[in-house]
């Protein structure tokens, strides 16, 4: 670790702009999804943790920070052009995905133009697993460092580095383009072993009205409770962007962050982000009394395998304000799971949302369709599933063969890899299709369930009957609009 010491002698390299760039709504940061908000029928935009959590960082080693997230504020390039021009920031910390990074590097082409001095840093899921050379004339020309790693440690080593002028080589989970034009990719850095040394995110530079719950447009505030996840799901990037060993927050620690967004923020409906909230039963269960004796009155929505659920766990995450479970089902095929590696069967999703269902908490389906091996009958049976499981809110995604994935290997290996993830919106426009199914009929049968779904009229009445609110009504009329 580089030293921190006498930071205040120094004159220049003070502030830095940290921003989403305006190109679209998605889940950016380190999200092993990458998705379009815009793709889901119940998806709430989140609030840039990712850069919180470096803007804390950055304070503790005098660098000022600023937080600007220009598709959530409806902003255009111009008026990212004008921050430039008005903070005169020394770094740019920008969060990329696969889908958009070519247009996301037009903001570091912007600002090299204002200011050929300025140091670029690019962070986000992309940078874990991309070839180094695929993107080397577009991206590395304008780009002067990105991210392989949980950016908090890292960035403040790479900016620390660059006051001493030091060897970026000796900056640990970076990629760099040195003098000669070589595409340097250092060693790791090593995950954060106690995640309650981490500060919390600086929420004063967020724009908190933003985010918000979608059903009653209240600010919603994402909490991460844990990183890590022991799964083996051959098509997810979690394992390489948090390591598959669970590494929990205490509960103290989460609870003195809730308070802190009840009463500094006047937040109280939360998104606790978790590879897997649900799956240590027992810390589920104390963080739930916890929230309960100290009468936090919130509300919060959480994610969970199928298997790593039960009444118990339900009945605590009821009580202490939980009001949907997000599961990821995937396929509604057993042999395709075994093939996925997934590790749940149908049996398991239908006791879960059954569950779900007795307690009075929503569910939220997520399926997966377009794996190599599956044909036109395995993907009717996952639609099938959703059909029957009848979830509060469903979305069904196509595959996606991010590199660095056992699933990418796999469709490489079977010669139906056409194309790179990069500027592929995957989830709804896939460029490959399976060994049995065309590109085109993945797309088509992905929007026949959406529509039969949503526009099944027992699914209408059902979800009239428990609308409470205008939001809700907006939310459910946009996501009609775009099925059509």
């Amino acid at each position: 670790m580089y030293s921190s010491t006498s930071y205040t002698n120094i004159m220049k390299l003070e502030k830095a702009l940290l921003f989403n760039p305006p190109v679209g709504l998605y889940q950016r940061g380190e999200d092993r999804c990458q998705a379009e908000v815009d793709g889901g029928s119940a998806t709430s935009l989140r609030p840039p943790n990712d850069l919180g959590y470096i803007a804390s960082m950055l304070r503790q080693i005098g660098v000022t920070p600023f937080i600007a997230d220009y598709p959530a504020q409806k902003k255009l390039w111009s008026h990212f052009e004008n921050d430039l021009k008005t903070i005169q920031p020394d770094f740019l910390v920008m969060s990329i995905t696969t889908p958009t990074i070519k247009d996301d590097m037009k903001a570091f082409s912007i600002a090299k133009t204002l200011n050929p001095n300025i140091f670029t840093i690019a962070k986000g899921a992309h940078f874990f697993t991309c070839n180094k050379e695929d993107l080397k004339e577009t991206v590395y020309d304008v780009m002067d460092a990105a991210i392989i790693g949980e950016a908090e440690t890292i960035i403040n080593n790479l900016i620390l580095a660059k006051r001493q002028e030091s060897d970026l080589n000796k900056v640990k989970g970076i990629l760099f383009k040195n003098h000669t034009g070589q595409i340097i990719q250092t060693e790791p850095e090593p995950f954060w072993t106690n995640l309650d040394k981490i500060p919390f995110p600086a929420r004063d530079l967020m724009k908190n009205h933003l985010y918000t719950r979608p059903d009653t447009s209240k600010p919603q505030a994402t909490i991460q409770t844990s990183r890590g996840c022991p799964s083996q799901c051959i098509f997810c990037l979690s394992p390489l962007i948090s390591g598959m060993k669970l590494r929990e927050r205490s509960v103290g620690n989460v609870v003195a962050e809730l308070e802190e967004c009840a009463n500094k923020y006047h937040i109280r409906n939360f998104f606790f982000r978790a590879d897997t909230f649900t799956l240590n039963k027992k810390s589920v269960i104390e963080l739930c009394k916890e929230i309960i004796d100290r009468k936090l009155d919130i509300t919060w929505v959480a994610n969970s395998r199928v298997n790593t659920i039960d009444e118990e766990r339900l009945i605590w995450m009821k009580k202490a304000g939980c009001w949907l479970v997000a599961f990821g089902i995937e396929s509604g095929n057993d042999e395709i799971q075994k093939q996925i590696k997934k590790g749940t069967t149908q049996t398991q999703a239908r006791e879960a949302v059954k569950l779900c269902k007795k307690l009075g908490i929503k569910t939220y389906g997520f399926y997966l369709i377009g794996f190599p091996w599956e044909t036109r009958e395995m993907i009717m049976d996952t639609l099938n599933l959703a059909k029957e499981l009848s979830c509060n809110f469903s979305e069904i995604h196509i595959a996606i063969p991010y590199e660095g994935t056992e699933f990418y290997e796999i469709a490489r290996d079977l010669g139906i890899l056409e194309a790179s993830a990069i500027g592929h919106n995957y989830f709804s426009n896939p460029a490959i299709g399976t060994l049995h199914v065309t590109k085109d009929e993945l797309i088509e049968m992905r929007k026949k369930a959406l529509k039969s779904l949503y526009m099944n009229p027992r699914y209408i009445a059902n979800t009239l009957i428990h609308i409470r609110s205008l939001e809700e009504v907006k939310n459910y009329t946009r996501y009609g609009v775009r099925l059509l």
